[in-house]
């Protein structure tokens, strides 16, 4: 048997692995067998001319335990039944040599449950169990690594047959499955960033999938990133407490590979972006890649009825190609909702717009409300937006006003900003209402030392002939901030939001 059971082996695999294990004990009465220390590793070839495979695989199972098999069946009906597969220990190993040649594979190869079908009528397991699995996937070409340890899980009644290929109640055969793994380890092929997520949790039962501790983060310092890439690209540092996908549609990704659900949980975390724009910046097409066109350009189809964020602290921090200082402005504990998030084509005949309502603390000072409303079938892109600023000191915004533009608010009492924008890959335009009371500002300069110092003869003009030190001003009339702008090429989406924002707030303010 054991001669019998290497040899299908080398045939199965044309002679690129071997199979062996230290013991293997069987009861033919009771349709029991267990084996120890299973170990299928490539095969070494003395031809020097034999061309290493694109992909090597290396599996070792600590134990195989398989109980109640049904041979009296097997014998009669030619169908496998099988009480308990359980696997201990396992490790998969998969490192990837070069491309793959798609040209050179077999295109007349078989799925796997087709080829079981030619031998058998159907498999039946009642229950597969993993305990403390470990896979890994390598790239010898780049950085791509991914590992993930201490896998554990269950799946129940598991049938492969005709009839159970067409079932879209079962997920890859099986009536419910469970699995958990304790940490999940990634790092992108470039090497820049790296993800870890731990510990995760999946239950068709429950229809659900939930992540804790997320972060997302370079692996460089911030100088080193930008010798590596040489270009003022974003550095982006994510931190999320939990991530969970509820009301998992497991028929629609078994019939169409679509990942739908009812909501997605974003609970507790911080967002942080950091852009030095004293690196390089070549011209980059940016019309087409709104988030909502990215969303549609997705290849994997995907139907989440509303995206729920919660407790989120989001900062963006620039240095500034003029000054070389950092600005830096902050939305604390956002929180908000995202509806109708698909790229699917039926989702999107029967609603076409995606909408998102946000509330957040920007500076720590000032209460804001955001609404964005996407048509998801517009080829330009077009989308609304729009939002309300409670009452509040503009003093905070001297954290990113006086870095990018050596201008500091000495004191202004906002009494509210609301605007309201249509925009699409062509224009933006609309209005910006900015109340405010006893605005007065500094025009600073920059000393030897590297410190600012105000000037005074340009500050005193500043305030007394160029702004208004009010909004309705001192006559009772109200300045309103009439926004239209061409969008430039290398604007990217949120550039055009605060350019609008910008621009309106300037006619507001009289300059």
């Amino acid at each position: 048997m054991e001669v019998a059971l290497k040899k299908r082996v080398v045939d199965g695999t044309n002679g690129h692995y071997r199979l062996t294990y230290d013991e293997l004990e069987l009861s033919l009465l009771a349709g029991n067998a267990t084996a120890t220390n299973i170990r299928l590793t490539p095969a070494m070839s003395a031809d020097t001319r034999h061309r290493p495979a694109a992909t090597i695989y290396h599996l070792r199972i600590g134990r195989l335990k398989i109980n109640g098999v049904g041979l009296l069946r097997l014998l009669i009906s030619n169908r496998l039944t099988i009480n308990t597969i359980t696997i201990d220990t396992p490790s998969f190993r998969i490192v990837r040599h070069r491309q793959v040649d798609t040209g050179a594979t077999d295109s007349a190869s078989k799925p796997v449950h087709e080829q079981i079908t030619q031998t058998l009528s159907g498999i039946k397991v009642n229950r597969i169990v993993l305990q403390a699995g470990e896979f890994e996937l390598a790239d010898e070409h780049d950085a791509t690594h991914l590992h993930i340890q201490k896998i554990t899980g269950t799946a129940r009644d598991i049938r492969i047959d005709s009839a159970s290929l067409l079932d879209t109640a079962r997920l890859y055969g099986a009536k419910a499955i469970q699995l958990e793994a304790e940490t999940v380890d990634y790092v992108r092929p470039d090497s820049l960033y790296h993800l870890q997520i731990g510990p995760l949790h999946f239950q068709t039962t429950k229809e659900e999938l939930v992540l804790h501790n997320l972060r997302y983060g370079p692996t460089l310092s911030k100088a080193a990133f930008y010798r590596r890439t040489q270009l003022a690209k974003d550095i982006s540092n994510i931190s999320i407490s939990r991530i969970g996908l509820t009301g998992i549609d497991i028929t629609r990704w078994v019939s169409a590979q679509t990942i739908a659900a009812a909501a997605l949980h974003i609970d507790s975390g911080s967002i942080a972006i950091y852009k030095d724009k004293t690196q390089p910046n070549p011209p980059e097409n940016k019309i087409g890649k709104s988030p909502h066109q990215q969303l549609l350009r997705l290849e994997q189809p995907v139907a989440i009825d509303s995206v729920l964020i919660g407790a989120l602290d989001i900062g963006f921090t620039e240095v500034s190609d003029q000054t070389g200082k950092a600005g830096t402005v902050t939305f604390e504990t956002t929180s908000g909702v995202i509806r109708n998030l698909t790229n699917d084509s039926l989702a999107l005949v029967r609603n076409r717009f995606m909408e998102l309502h946000a509330r957040s603390r920007v500076m720590g000072a000032g209460d804001l409300t955001v609404d964005f409303r996407f048509d998801l079938r517009d080829s330009l892109g077009a989308h609304k937006y729009r939002a309300q600023l409670g009452p509040m000191s503009g003093t905070p915004f001297n954290k990113m006003l006086t870095p990018q533009l050596h201008v500091e608010i000495e004191h202004v009492a906002i009494q509210g900003l609301r605007f309201d924008m249509e925009a699409n890959d062509r224009r933006t335009a609309g209005t910006l209402h900015l109340d405010y009371d006893n605005l007065k500002v500094n025009m600073l300069r920059e000393d030897n030392e590297g410190g600012t110092s105000t000037k005074p003869i340009v500050s005193f003009f500043a305030n007394r002939f160029l702004l208004n030190d009010s909004n309705p001003d001192a006559n009772g009339v109200r300045h309103t901030g009439q926004v239209y702008i061409e969008r430039p090429y290398s604007f990217s989406f949120f550039k055009m939001i605060w350019r609008s924002i910008r621009e309106g707030t300037k006619e507001c303010i009289g300059l």
